[in-house]
């Protein structure tokens, strides 16, 4: 078998990875009782996040450059408060934006709720990248009174709720 053969052997398996992509996000939620806080992290793919953003709001813009506008902050802000929602007792609460980073092809978004003094429930509507990507797959994971619990929120079923 002559180099060039072997080399595309070799680089077809790249391609059927290349083709298929995934959509899936993982939001950490953890109650730390000793603030009275809810601090929450999301993991979203950078080029996702950027596409929805865009589309959402008929722009382009381009994030994770080095000369990034500060005023993306406000539009991912926007874009979490309509399609994430967090109700702790049957109570809808706004979260605080704190700021984002940038690790290779992942933005880490930190929010936080403050005052929140217990938790006897807490209900969560995520619908972030499913009106784009509707295979769009967002694992939150919770960490509420000692108690660990993952959610697997699709576009079928985009909340759930821990009960204590």
């Amino acid at each position: 078998m002559n180099k060039s053969k072997v080399f595309l052997l070799l680089l077809l398996p790249l391609f059927a990875f290349s083709v298929h992509k995934y959509y899936i996000s993982l939001i950490k939620i953890e109650f730390k009782s000793e603030n009275e806080s809810v601090q929450i992290t999301m993991r979203i793919f950078i080029d996702d996040l950027q596409e929805v953003i865009n589309k959402t709001n008929n722009i382009s813009i381009e994030l994770g450059v080095k000369d990034e506008s500060k005023e993306y902050n406000s539009l991912i802000s926007k874009y979490i408060k309509d399609n994430f929602k967090i109700k702790i007792d049957s109570k809808i609460y706004n979260y605080q934006y704190l700021g984002k980073e940038y690790e290779n092809d992942i933005v880490y978004i930190y929010l936080e709720l403050s005052n929140i003094k217990s938790i006897k429930s807490i209900e969560i509507s995520d619908t972030m990248l499913m009106e784009y990507f509707p295979s769009q797959k967002n694992i939150i994971k919770l960490n509420i009174n000692d108690v660990k619990k993952t959610f697997f929120l699709t576009e079928e079923a985009s909340k759930d709720i821990l009960n204590f």
